[in-house]
């Protein structure tokens, strides 16, 4: 895929997927506990998650939200409109 905007939901998803991955294989190896597997795994999950939705709001509004100098989609001023 060559779409060059960024995906942070995606990348979140793809860590969390490796991560447990690699933690499934510990376990699975006998090198860490099922319990110790099951506890990273759900603070990798955790810290992912809320990385990924303050990444998200913070991107979001940025793009959405103009507080200085807005403008319309044709780069003009935006002005408030007298009645």
């Amino acid at each position: 895929m060559l779409d060059p905007r960024p995906r942070p939901l995606r990348t979140v998803a793809s860590w969390v997927g490796l991560i447990t991955a690699l933690v499934s294989g510990l376990v699975g190896s006998g090198l860490i506990t099922t319990g110790q597997g099951d506890a990273i795994s759900g603070l990798v999950t955790a810290v992912l998650a809320l990385l990924g939705a303050f990444g998200v709001a913070l991107v979001g509004e940025r793009k959405v939200t103009p507080t200085f100098d807005p403008r319309d989609d044709a780069g003009r001023a935006l002005r408030p409109y007298d009645l």
